[in-house]
């Protein structure tokens, strides 16, 4: 594998992950991202980081002397990957700075590149259109309805990935396209299933053979599904089950509002929608909400903060969030 570096200050990181891949040990210590508690440290064993790779070169048919691009963290298991799949199938790996803009002043076209959300978004407001042709994924947090459609119109050959640490990455891959809901389809090797209105991933290179998920999903079939929301942040408003994400994406989509959305105590009701914001002047009215959400899902209060914070991989830190939201004074919507 030949190895470009366009950031000398990346040369020791690459390095140290090649000298972790190469040693005796049968597994690589990876930290999950902690966005919905504390960062852990797990073992994640090299076969199934090989498996993984390679069910992920085979499916796009990558190989040399294609140019890989590595854009993200290698502290990240998205990072890492990447350079395994590089290894495994001899591309060229080229190492940029980790920016929101990493392509920016890139004059070449990659065939193969990994992105979290923001990277992508910056890339399609600022980097040469000779990155359209690649292909592209995109992971490590949701997209909303809006952002999926600003990447879709940019770039030709993208795909949103699903996966996490426990997985070695993806094992389910959408379309980034006109339909927003594009369920994802399965890799080879990998099937899914239900329980408790969770996604379930099976996997016979899994120790266990399923990783259970806090990922409410709708199942279309043993290699084909749609997320819905986490089942850590539903909100139970009088019973009724109310997922953030989903209304975070049709805020930004309806409203153009970039908002986190919150459980707020409530005596009636136990609890209720509340909207995170960070500027004063994206206070929707109730008489607007009322057109596109239903009773139980309307924000009926907000608050304002100066910024939302996000882990080193773009998702949201809810956990920080709820902690930081914990004295923040709430207003009613008018």
């Amino acid at each position: 594998m030949d190895i470009i570096y366009h950031d000398q200050l990346r040369i020791q990181e690459v390095r140290d992950f090649l000298d972790q891949w190469n040693n005796p040990l049968k597994y690589i210590e990876v930290n999950t991202s902690g966005s919905t508690g504390e960062p852990k440290t797990i073992r994640l064993s090299k076969k199934l980081m090989r498996m993984s790779a390679q069910r992920t070169l085979q499916f796009f048919s990558l190989k040399a002397p294609m140019k890989a691009g590595l854009c993200i963290s290698l502290t990240t298991i998205a990072g890492k990957m990447m350079v395994v799949r590089a290894l495994l199938s001899d591309m060229q790996l080229h190492v940029f700075t980790v920016n929101q803009n990493p392509l920016n002043s890139v004059d070449f076209a990659l065939d193969f590149n990994a992105m979290v959300p923001v990277q992508a978004l910056k890339t399609v407001e600022n980097a040469p259109k000779i990155h359209q042709e690649g292909l592209l994924l995109v992971g490590g947090s949701s997209l909303t309805e809006n952002q999926f459609m600003q990447i879709s119109r940019f770039f030709h050959n993208s795909y949103q990935t699903y996966g996490m640490t426990e997985t070695a990455s993806h094992v389910a891959i959408r379309r980034i396209s006109s339909d927003f809901h594009e369920p994802y389809t399965v890799l080879k090797g990998y099937s899914v299933s239900e329980k408790d209105g969770c996604l379930r991933i099976h996997c016979p290179d899994y120790t266990e053979k399923v990783i259970s998920t806090n990922d409410y999903a709708e199942i279309l079939s043993e290699h084909s599904f749609r997320i819905i929301g986490r089942k850590d942040f539903v909100i139970n408003s009088g019973g009724y089950k109310v997922h953030p994400e989903s209304i975070e994406n049709r805020m930004s989509t309806l409203f153009h509002i970039t908002c986190l959305v919150v459980p707020v105590p409530d005596e009636h009701w136990g609890e209720i929608v509340g909207l995170v914001l960070t500027k004063v002047e994206q206070i929707p009215t109730l008489e607007s909400l009322k057109e596109s959400f239903l009773p139980a899902e309307l924000p009926k209060k907000y608050t304002i903060i100066d910024s939302i914070s996000y882990t080193e991989n773009g998702k949201v830190n809810r956990q920080r969030m709820l902690e930081k939201l914990k004295n923040h004074a709430w207003q009613a919507i008018l």
